[in-house]
């Protein structure tokens, strides 16, 4: 069984916060930005991801969290909201792995930012994570897989039988 865990910011939201969350990691005091747009590929995926158990992973606070998914009308199983230390950083994982009980090696993670994959591996390198080509280059720090898209990314879940 496998269940997925996506970062709201970069894979469903239109929005990078690299940028910001490393001058958040190194001590500045700014706020995020917030859009409710949603990326494309997102829409088409969704519906072939609601059969599995769905964690929302996000790097804001729990309040804005809330908001945002009402606002785009997403209903996950469970949702990990910044509860003072987001990405980079392993807080988020194990948040999630307290609250769901989930197998590490049984976690898929829809990522597309360097931090993403940074803060699972910080938790646990058998974490799979799908860098998805957003607006940060996250190839570099050997995902399991990236891809160009998220279509591309759950066919080739497909296809290597990760998920059905």
């Amino acid at each position: 069984m496998v269940n997925f865990a996506v970062w709201l910011d970069g894979v469903i939201l239109k929005i990078d916060l690299t940028d910001s969350l490393y001058k958040i990691y190194n001590g500045d005091k700014i706020s995020l930005p917030i859009t409710y747009d949603i990326n494309d590929d997102w829409l088409k995926i969704y519906d072939q991801i609601r059969e599995v158990e769905l964690a929302i992973l996000s790097p804001y606070d729990e309040t804005t969290t809330k908001t945002i998914l009402e606002r785009i009308n997403l209903k996950p199983s469970y949702v990990i909201a910044n509860r003072g230390r987001t990405k980079p950083s392993k807080e988020p994982y194990r948040i999630l792995i307290e609250v769901t009980r989930w197998d590490p090696l049984q976690i898929v993670t829809l990522a597309s930012s360097p931090l993403d994959l940074l803060s699972a591996r910080f938790f646990d390198s058998r974490i799979k994570v799908i860098c998805v080509k957003r607006y940060q280059d996250c190839s570099k720090y050997s995902p399991f897989l990236y891809s160009a898209n998220l279509e591309d990314a759950i066919s080739s879940l497909k296809r290597l039988k990760v998920i059905r």
